[in-house]
């Protein structure tokens, strides 16, 4: 499958190994594409952007908040981590440009990012990322409501807990999951 790329913010790996993440199962994450293995370099989650790939193959970023992306990735370095493909498959997560591997896999080179916010609005000049920042227009609104309240309910999250331990939902999604709270309260059904 040739080299493909994990991107993470810790320095100085020389072997990959497998961990849990969201999917429930022990892998080592990969990607074809630089520029989207790049948006993994720095701490972030699925509340913070919608990541999508449009048809001419490349990445969108739209912000779930104002100010999302340059909060995520200023100020943030991270490693490129070339890596064989050879133990990787695709189709095993939901997210189509995702590669897994079940095994450990050794490193074979380490590209430095310094300054990663720097690196990625420069893939945006390219023209190899496109960052739609937040927009109160109502279709963005729409679209971002629509994506946030399907992953609170696939995560299933404590809708009472996270206003108290993540700040995104006691301000910017804080009517989003009052709404939600309500909505299960069982007082809509017939």
């Amino acid at each position: 499958m040739g080299i493909l790329y994990h991107v993470s913010p810790t320095p100085g790996l020389t072997t990959l190994t497998p961990h849990v993440s969201s999917h429930g199962k022990s892998y080592v994450y990969a990607i074809d594409d630089l520029t989207t293995g790049l948006l993994f370099g720095a701490k972030k989650d699925d509340f913070d952007f919608l990541l999508s790939t449009g048809e001419d193959g490349i990445p969108d970023v739209f912000e779930c908040y104002p100010g999302a992306f340059r909060g995520v990735y200023q100020g943030k370095s991270c490693s490129v981590y070339e890596v064989s493909g050879d133990t990787f498959l695709r189709g095993m997560t939901s997210w189509e440009p995702e590669l897994v591997s079940e095994a450990a896999v050794p490193v074979l080179q380490e590209i430095p990012v310094p300054d990663l916010y720097s690196a990625l609005l420069e893939r945006e000049r390219q023209g190899a990322l496109r960052v739609h920042p937040y927009s109160h227009s109502p279709e963005y609104r729409a679209l971002i409501a629509s994506q946030l309240v399907a992953r609170l309910i696939h995560f299933n999250m404590d809708l009472e807990a996270l206003p108290q331990s993540d700040p995104r939902f006691a301000t910017h999604f804080a009517g989003l999951v009052k709404a939600l709270r309500e909505a299960m309260d069982g007082h809509l059904l017939a």
